[in-house]
Parts: structure tokens; sequence; C-alpha cells
């Protein structure tokens, strides 16, 4: 119990800071002045930077290319062939596309800063101050990543009230990946690569089939948020190394 109990307690910053995040959206304005404009294009940037900063590279780093594209491209046909059931069971695909999506490449992140405080529970791997340094480093991201959410979800028609719990729920989806982390740490390092990668791809569908299309319909703004998000995943990979 002591290691799914330290996975959840390392997984409470990422979770905290996707909150705060989503809460962005109570900042946003009256819905009828058009909220979110040049938000669709800047959560495609933060996605698509998240996705292969964040979860891609990192998958290659630990398991090979190999096996992270193989993640990549089964979490991408996962998530094509989940949306649509999704959407049916909703009647709001697309606003059920993104939150599917969301549980999907957040499951694998709380797996993944929960594995790192389990094997530092137990006094193996880069210890407290590596598991702690994971869970700061992916609390930065997830901040973007809530607005990322949020956002789009409000620009579609959601209230802020909506949208802020759709946001902030994914983040709780991270302490579920945690804790099933902790209780199977000593099985669960071979497959972590595999995990991470299936994260990224559904990422990336999420951006090629909803976003980016959302963010044409923005015009230039919606091109110049995409890449100020991208580069901002760009400036914080490169920050904490």
């Amino acid at each position: 119990m002591h290691r799914i109990a330290a996975a959840v307690w390392m997984d409470l910053v990422p979770c905290l800071c996707t909150a705060l995040g989503a809460g962005t959206v109570f900042l946003t304005g009256r819905r009828t002045a058009g909220p979110g404009r040049g938000a669709m294009g800047l959560s495609a940037g933060i996605m698509l930077g998240a996705g292969l900063f964040g979860l891609l590279l990192p998958a290659a780093e630990a398991g090979g290319w190999p096996a992270a594209l193989a993640g990549f491209f089964l979490g991408a046909a996962a998530l094509a062939a989940l949306g649509p059931l999704a959407g049916r069971i909703t009647r709001k695909k697309s606003a059920a596309g993104l939150v599917l999506a969301s549980a999907f490449y957040n499951l694998p992140q709380g797996m993944a800063v929960g594995l790192a405080g389990a094997v530092a529970a137990a006094g193996e791997g880069a210890g407290l101050a590596g598991a702690l340094t994971f869970s700061l480093g992916l609390g930065v991201q997830n901040f973007p990543e809530g607005a990322a959410l949020s956002l789009p979800l409000r620009a579609k028609g959601a209230t802020r009230r909506a949208a802020f719990a759709a946001g902030a729920a994914s983040g709780l989806v991270e302490l579920a990946g945690a804790a099933l982390a902790g209780a199977l740490a000593a099985h669960l390092a071979p497959v972590l690569p595999w995990l991470m990668g299936a994260a990224a791809g559904t990422m990336a569908l999420t951006v090629a089939r909803q976003l980016a299309p959302a963010a044409r319909g923005e015009g230039g703004r919606g091109a110049v948020c995409a890449a100020l998000g991208f580069g901002a995943m760009l400036a914080l990979s490169a920050l904490l190394g």
C-alpha cells in the first residue's frame, strides 16, 4: 500500500496544475464576443508540442523508437475507433472526442509519474529528488494542457463550469493512473514506453481531426496561436532538460 500512496501523492501536483490550467476558462470573455478566438490554434500547438516533447521523445529514449512508434499508432487507432462510439453516446462528437482523448493521454502520464513515486518509495531508481523533479515538470506541462481542453470546450458552446469540470476531471484520470502504477510498479516499467507513445498518438489524432481544422477557421490568428503554443512547449522542454 505504501507504493500506491507514494504514487498518488507524487501525482497531486500535476493533477492540481491541470485544474488550475482548466480554470483559465473563467478568464475568457463572453461567448457571444468570441471567446476562444485563437484558442483552437493555441490548443493545437500545445497538444502537438506536449505529445512530441513530453511523451514521444521520452518514450523513445526509454524503450527505443520501435516501441514508442508502435504505441503511438496503437493509441491513435484506439482513439479513432472509440471516438465515434463516444460521439454516438453523447451526441456531441467534438466535445466527446476531446474528453475521451484527454482520458487516453492523461492515464499514461499519471502512470509515469506514479511509477516514479513508487520506485522512489522503494529506495530504487533516481530517488525522491528525481521523482519530485519529474512531478514538477509534468505539473508545469499540465497547466497549459488543462487550458487546451477547457478553452475549446467553452468555444464549442459549453458553459464555463462544464468546461472547467471536464478539464479538471482529466487530472483525476492521472491520479487513477498513478494509483494503478503504484499497484503494478514491479511489472509496469517494460511497457511504459508503449503507454507514453500511445498517449502521444491520441494527442496527435486529436490535433489532426478536431483542433487543426478549427484553428484554420480562426484564420491567421489561429495559425499564430498554434505556433506560439508549440513554441512554448518546445521552450518548456528545453528548460526542463
